[in-house]
């Protein structure tokens, strides 16, 4: 199964972190993609120079900003790239948030769970701001620098796994919502004729929250199974201050459409039919 990283992103302050994980897995990557919501020339101008390093093709996919957050649409653009430009009709697609380092068996993990599921659930280790700041992409590349995995954060991941298998066996049961245990937007896989089959994300979430939970409730509705690594597919979240707004989760604009159960499988504007945005530019950085 080939294996197609995609890392979604804003801007570039640790995205060169990002790369240099990427670039020492055990599993190589078959190509990545570097998708925004912005068009800003300094993301492209580091892609750029790390695709030598990183060892495969890199694209850059990009289109001007719509002033909110579209994060399902971006994430879109970058698997409409991988279908309709470079010809891939099957696979298996992995997200990494532009401020997710990657251990090096992160990518062999994922392929080895989605042999037998249509979705891998992964989760992530947090990184403190100090540690975090200290980090260097060309340490991190030759090996001299990666980030403490605890023995705090290896319990934490273990009792998640543990939830998270009770949460799946009683939603095989239907005895538990379809949408948990819960897919983490920033370290997750899917195979592409998956994501084909639902038409991807839903493109009216847009803001924060809710198209994570609503993209893998449809799955599951598809037949989609679900494997799971909580506890060994480790990623290290980098530290930023958080986007998530405050007050009641319900509050959220989004939730009124993620608890509309009248929507179909297959999303309406999704992979096919997107939303109108701003013309969208891909390059491709050759190794």
């Amino acid at each position: 199964m080939k294996v197609y990283p995609f890392i979604v992103t804003h801007q570039t302050r640790y995205l060169d972190l990002v790369l240099a994980g990427l670039a020492r897995q055990t599993r190589r990557a078959d190509h990545i993609v570097v998708t925004c919501d912005t068009d800003r020339q300094d993301i492209g101008d580091l892609v750029r120079s790390w695709a030598p390093r990183v060892g495969v093709p890199i694209s850059w996919v990009r289109r001007a900003h719509h002033g909110i957050a579209r994060c399902a649409q971006v994430r879109n653009n970058a698997l409409r790239h991988l279908v309709n430009d470079l010809g891939v009709s099957e696979g298996l697609a992995v997200q990494l948030d532009g401020d997710m380092l990657a251990s090096p068996g992160l990518l062999e993990g994922h392929a080895r769970l989605a042999a037998d599921a249509e979705l891998v659930y992964a989760h992530r280790v947090d990184v403190p701001e100090g540690e975090s700041g200290a980090l260097c992409g060309e340490r991190v590349l030759a090996g001299e620098q990666m980030p403490a995995f605890t023995d705090d954060a290896r319990q934490r991941l273990a009792a998640r796994q543990r939830r998270a298998r009770r949460q799946l066996v009683l939603r095989r049961l239907r005895l538990g919502p379809l949408h948990k245990p819960k897919l983490l937007g920033s370290n997750w896989s899917g195979r592409i004729g998956t994501w084909l089959a639902v038409n991807g994300f839903d493109e009216h979430f847009q803001g924060w929250g809710f198209l994570d939970d609503e993209f893998a409730r449809r799955a599951a509705r598809a037949g989609a199974r679900c494997a799971l690594g909580l506890d060994t597919l480790i990623s290290f979240h980098l530290y930023h201050p958080t986007r998530q707004p405050s007050g009641p989760m319900t509050a959220n604009p989004n939730y009124a459409r993620f608890a509309d159960r009248s929507l179909p499988v297959v999303a309406e504007h999704g992979l096919t039919n997107p939303l109108p945005q701003h013309p969208v530019r891909a390059d491709v950085f050759a190794p």
